[in-house]
């Protein structure tokens, strides 16, 4: 990725792109990242997988800011520097090249700002590593991380009414939190925590255990409230695979098919979660069937 206009938006005027290189790096941000976009995949027209590749490529710069090693001691000073140039990207001042590809979507598809403050909104959250009292906190950060991807995705494919934005928003919302759980062994050690603390004291889980990643009594039954909260999501959302149109249907199809496999990962490995990030794929659990031979039956029963 060039640099330091390609990583940092603060430190300098980015060099002057025309529509076509910047849509060419939000694409290749789009497929190079680790965390990728699974949108070239799906069937959507050029003029869509461009916006979509724009979308995603603010909101991955904006994440690496608030998450990544890289960035630290100055997150707040990023995000602030991104969100200025959101709004100059409004008032069609672009510069930066996600912002010169982002402005030629929202001249094409007509997005609004409130989205994509939103993001940056929960991304901040992220940057002071909260804790959340309840789950409705989380709740309320997912609403601000998760959902407006899924709102800027209807818009894409000119779908604007309440009932499948909420529909959307249960979906997203629920692919969210089986992200946290997913990820519960790398968040952990990032001070960054999901669970609601209202829920480690329903379970007499230590909060302190939690952070050291050690299994106590009631944490299976904690981990399993989480799952199926998160199930009864999808199950909500399920309605909008079959009425969003093509290519919309297809496309959310493969995604809340996906999302309920990494919950169902989740579920599986419980409360080795706190150790271990659960992946899709036939090696990794084989490596994990092997560790489990060599840790021996105490281990695999624990």
């Amino acid at each position: 990725m060039p640099a330091p206009w390609g990583r940092s938006p603060v430190l300098g005027p980015a060099p002057a792109l025309d529509g076509a290189a910047a849509r060419r790096y939000c694409a290749a941000l789009a497929t190079g990242h680790y965390e990728n976009f699974p949108v070239f995949v799906a069937p959507f027209s050029r003029a869509q997988r461009e916006a979509l590749a724009a979308i995603y490529a603010f909101a991955r710069t904006a994440d690496d800011f608030a998450d990544e090693p890289a960035f630290e001691g100055q997150r707040e000073r990023l995000l602030e520097g991104w969100e200025a140039g959101l709004r100059r990207c409004f008032a069609g001042e672009a510069e930066h090249p996600v912002f010169v590809a982002l402005g030629e979507a929202i001249a094409r598809f007509g997005y609004e700002p409130k989205p994509f403050l939103d993001l940056l909104s929960a991304f901040r959250q992220d940057a002071r590593g909260r804790r959340y009292a309840t789950f409705g906190d989380v709740l309320d950060y997912c609403a601000r991380s998760a959902n407006p991807v899924g709102r800027l995705v209807l818009q894409t494919l000119g779908i604007r009414d309440e009932r499948r934005i909420e529909w959307s928003d249960r979906l997203c919302t629920a692919l969210q939190l089986a992200n946290f759980w997913q990820d519960l062994s790398v968040d952990l050690p990032r001070d960054r925590l999901y669970l609601p603390l209202e829920d480690l004291a329903r379970y007499g889980v230590p909060l302190e255990a939690v952070l050291a990643r050690r299994v106590v009594p009631g944490t299976a039954e904690l981990l399993a409230l989480q799952f199926d909260r998160t199930a009864a999501l999808f199950a909500d959302a399920a309605p909008l695979v079959a009425c969003a149109g093509w290519p919309g249907s297809a496309y959310l199809a493969g995604v809340w098919l996906g999302g309920r496999a990494v919950l169902a990962l989740a579920r599986a490995l419980g409360p080795d979660l706190l150790r271990h990030r659960p992946a899709l794929g036939v090696r990794w659990w084989l490596r994990r069937a092997a560790e489990a031979r060599g840790r021996g039956p105490e281990a695999r029963s624990s």
